[in-house]
């Protein structure tokens, strides 16, 4: 079993404490009776709350007791039934991600719960009782309860699963924004990186829904086998024999001119001397966990551009409208469209000391979900 400051690396650790005064977090369980609306038939809802949390970057995370927050107008408070880990959750916990955290927090960009009570007003007094996908602002997910504003819930279909319903907003959203992209500048293939994970798959089938191709790279020879035998037709894996040369070579048959970087490194390079000239690398993550590095003259006498990809300010750039459109989109896909992901395995949140671990060390094996709900967890996730 991993143990230790070390085994986290950069899925170190986490938290960001919602509830006492040392936070500025609202609570108390007479403010809730006071201020918010519960849910009918949902019990009492507790004083306190057990959480993820950790006290620095690289730290174990610790299972801490703290108050239940209390929702404001306009938020909903959150029975927590599952959240996934994604990278950006990794870059958070190592303090890389582009929103700082002040440590202590708790992690959890996005998940599923019940809502078990309203601060008030339209939205959020009508998903009271509802099981939702969420999205928090700044409480994190890896805790018993959250505040979530109403406006980033959504309702589960009847039938999802939580689990399911948890991993609606980050991955599938990515690949969504990365596919458009490439779409709207007319391009007909590109080069997507980290393709054994959940991302790479979705970002391979939304592509081929649009009429794009798909040049696959993963780490291992194989991975590479894996992603053949499941229908990806152009696939290299970064350690076999051959494999600049191989990648320049399938580029010039497409005529790819964008990349999708999630690595980082070395890699960025090697996808600037392969894409044809004019054309782009999107780099949107760094699982390497080095700086990207690029021939100068490559990228000067090719004309290539790089540039980063945000998945929080491309989505703030979306209005209203089109973020319900895209919502009732992901819900659809999540049922067996690009949207599907594997899910490796539901953590306990009282064993989810390891769980950032245990999902960096092999992401191609499917999401790992930290659950609140005790060792009976699937009864609470399929309810």
């Amino acid at each position: 079993m991993l143990t230790g400051a070390a085994s986290y690396d950069r899925a170190g650790t986490l938290a960001r404490i919602v509830g006492e005064d040392e936070y500025g977090q609202r609570t108390g369980d007479s403010e809730i009776s006071a201020r918010a609306t519960r849910a009918p038939d949902r019990g009492v809802i507790p004083k306190s709350m057990r959480a993820r949390v950790g006290p620095k970057p690289g730290a174990p995370l610790e299972l801490r007791t703290l108050p239940v927050p209390v929702p404001k107008r306009g938020e909903v408070l959150i029975r927590v039934l599952a959240s996934p880990i994604n990278p950006s959750d990794l870059l958070m916990l190592s303090g890389d991600y582009g929103v700082g955290r002040t440590y202590p927090f708790v992690p959890g960009l996005e998940g599923a719960g019940e809502v078990v009570a309203s601060g008030g007003g339209f939205l959020a007094r009508g998903i009271l009782g509802k099981r939702v996908a969420c999205a928090p602002e700044e409480s994190g997910l890896w805790s018993e309860y959250a505040v979530v504003p109403a406006n980033r819930c959504v309702p589960l279909p009847k039938g999802m699963s939580a689990e399911t319903g948890a991993m609606t907003f980050v991955n599938p959203l990515c690949a969504i924004a990365l596919v458009e992209t490439a779409q709207r500048d007319g391009h007909t293939a590109v080069v997507s990186t980290a393709a054994g994970g959940a991302l790479g798959q979705m970002i391979r089938m939304r592509a081929q829904e649009k009429g794009i191709a798909v040049i696959d790279i993963v780490r291992r020879s194989a991975q590479a086998q894996a992603l053949r035998e499941a229908g990806a037709q152009h696939v290299l894996a970064s350690d076999a024999e051959g494999f600049d040369r191989d990648l320049r070579d399938v580029c010039a048959q497409l005529g790819c001119r964008m990349a999708f970087d999630a690595v980082g490194g070395e890699m960025t390079g090697q996808l600037a001397e392969a894409l044809e000239p004019n054309g782009e690398i999107l780099v949107y993550g760094e699982l390497s966990g080095k700086a990207s590095r690029c021939n100068p003259a490559t990228l000067t006498f090719k004309e290539l551009t790089v540039r980063g990809f945000w998945l929080t300010r491309w989505s703030e750039r979306q209005s209203f409208l089109r973020q319900l459109r895209l919502t009732r989109q992901i819900m659809a896909a999540l049922r067996g469209g690009f949207a599907a992901s594997k899910v490796n395995t539901v953590v306990p949140l009282s064993k989810g000391v390891n769980a950032p671990a245990l999902y960096a060390m092999n992401m191609s094996a499917g999401k790992v979900l930290i659950s609140p709900a005790a060792p009976g967890a699937a009864e609470i996730l399929d309810l």
